[in-house]
């Protein structure tokens, strides 16, 4: 059975809430989750006017809020914490690009089995004023392991001039569910301005050594040959074909995963000399005569790349002039634990000018718990920290896999299954969960829009207490906004020093996030 969701252990006596449509949490096997159908779900109270003596704040935490938004008024006297957070908002870092996810064929195929209102609920959660207000968002080229069949957009062999180049399966309700037609409805219904980009798997399977997609193939011959041509000529094609149909696109990544993957699914593999040469001789100059305002990523694959492929690739300036920036995915369970956030420094300190973008993560991909676990708290917290901490180091953005799953975490031609924000049950066909992921990517993409900064934010506390995870931004129209996270067992008091006006005190349960809002007065 449903219950509602209980108010926001952040406020205190002085605290008032603002009215919005609870979640219905729901039990199920891994812990809880907010259960949805087309003429229910819950919703996020909005921010409003803030009085300059007032910050709003949005909490989640495993026992039950879900963006529970709450007022607390800044007070003369800390509450006593062992932690605090200070910051300054005269010292700014990256401007933020946005939040986002993947729009795959499998996200589609789903949302074709909801019924009509149930889809648009679904989209709702995402792209509305109410949702998450999604900024970013990535679309395959061609196919990936989230489709039903392998298939790429000109089968005729040795065709290097593309002279049958077409996107026409991305319209076949069959094969894509629609994927085109479902970015289109995406970009007309979006709240914010969506900036798309797009990655290849692979190419159609003649133009590798092996004839095949799968096994992590290479091109056929070098860069600055026909076949490297051709593959950037499809990348153009691409993006042409997507143009007229009314869907640009900000930027592509010049290969999903290089330096390979399982094997198991589609790849192209290239080293980061590979990288660095396509890039130079075929992608870039390709690009820039077609689609000079489509920016180029390199690397797209994982943290433990860098920055070695960086300095390969970014390191030789006929290459770095076509890149625009570096495209990591997270893959937590392993990466997090090893800490390799520092990298994204390391990089950045390197190569200032060129920026760096989350382009995938998910959860639920390990053999061991693969796929959905429906109502796993941890699965958001592991969210929160990776995105946190990829900010920290100057990312400018997190892209999510896919926006939607179904029950199984598919569909998969590669029995690859995962986990996501959102899952559909299918079967049913109007009922869907969100699922502690989304509450935790909402922390930052509601409060957080294009353009924002991040500032400088100091959290602290004693010898042998570990302080607070935060970080900040000062927004476009001026908003102060810092997301805190307790991935503890216990709850703890802290307090944000906010100069010239007192502290913002806060009591929070353990298991917990919260994002709090304030005007930035001078």
């Amino acid at each position: 059975t449903g219950s509602s969701t209980p108010q926001s252990s952040s406020s205190s006596s002085s605290s008032s809430s603002s009215s919005s449509s609870s979640c219905d949490l729901v039990s199920l096997d891994h812990g809880t989750a907010c259960r949805c159908n087309a003429t229910y779900c819950d919703t996020i109270a909005p921010l409003g006017q803030l009085a300059d003596t007032d910050a709003a704040v949005y909490s989640t935490s495993e026992s039950g809020d879900r963006l529970t938004r709450s007022t607390l008024a800044f007070e003369e006297a800390n509450n006593g914490g062992w932690q605090h957070i200070s910051f300054d908002a005269s010292t700014t870092y990256q401007t933020m690009k946005g939040f986002g996810g993947a729009i795959t064929d499998a996200a589609a195929i789903d949302l074709n089995l909801m019924t009509a209102d149930a889809q648009q609920t679904i989209l709702d959660q995402y792209y509305s004023k109410d949702g998450l207000q999604y900024s970013v968002g990535r679309v395959p080229i061609a196919s990936c392991d989230f489709s039903t069949s392998v298939y790429s957009y000109d089968e005729v062999a040795y065709d290097y001039e593309l002279e049958h180049f077409s996107i026409d399966v991305d319209s076949d309700v069959e094969t894509t569910g629609g994927r085109l037609q479902l970015v289109q409805r995406i970009l007309a219904m979006s709240d914010r301005t969506l900036s798309l980009f797009a990655s290849p798997w692979a190419p159609p399977a003649w133009m590798t050594e092996t004839n095949s997609t799968t096994g992590n193939p290479k091109l056929s011959g070098v860069a600055g040959d026909e076949t490297h041509q051709a593959w950037a000529l499809y990348f153009s094609k691409f993006l042409t074909a997507y143009k007229e149909a009314g869907v640009d696109f900000w930027a592509v990544t010049a290969q999903n995963e290089p330096a390979g993957n399982t094997g198991a699914w589609q790849d192209l593999k290239f080293s980061a000399e590979e990288q660095r040469d396509f890039i130079k001789l075929d992608l870039g100059p390709r690009l820039e005569a077609d689609h000079p305002n489509v920016q180029i990523m390199m690397l797209d694959d994982q943290r433990s790349h860098l920055p070695t492929w960086a300095n390969t690739v970014l390191g030789d300036e006929e290459a770095a002039k076509y890149v625009d920036g570096v495209g990591v995915h997270w893959y937590a369970a392993v990466e997090d634990k090893r800490n390799l956030f520092g990298r994204l420094t390391e990089t950045h300190d390197a190569f200032p000018d060129h920026f760096i973008m989350g382009t995938e993560a998910c959860e639920g991909y390990l053999p061991w718990s693969q796929g959905p676990r429906l109502g796993d708290y941890t699965r958001g917290e592991t969210y929160g920290h990776d995105i946190l901490n990829d900010i920290e180091n100057w990312a400018v953005g997190w892209t999510d896999w896919n926006i939607v799953l179904d029950m199984k975490g598919g569909p998969n031609w590669a029995s690859n299954v995962v986990d996501a924000p959102i899952i559909a049950d299918t079967d049913a066909g109007d009922t869907f969960y969100k699922q502690s992921m989304y509450y935790y990517l909402g922390h930052f993409s509601k409060f957080v829009p294009p353009g924002s900064k991040r500032i400088k934010v100091e959290s602290q506390a004693p010898t042998l207490v570990a302080p607070m995870e935060a970080t900040g931004f000062l927004t476009p129209d001026g908003s102060i906004v810092l997301v805190v996270l307790n991935r503890d067992l216990a709850g703890h008091k802290y307090y944000v020093e906010v100069p010239g006006r007192g502290f913002i005190n806060m009591d929070v349960e353990a298991h917990s996030a919260a994002t709090i809002v304030f005007n930035d007065v001078q």
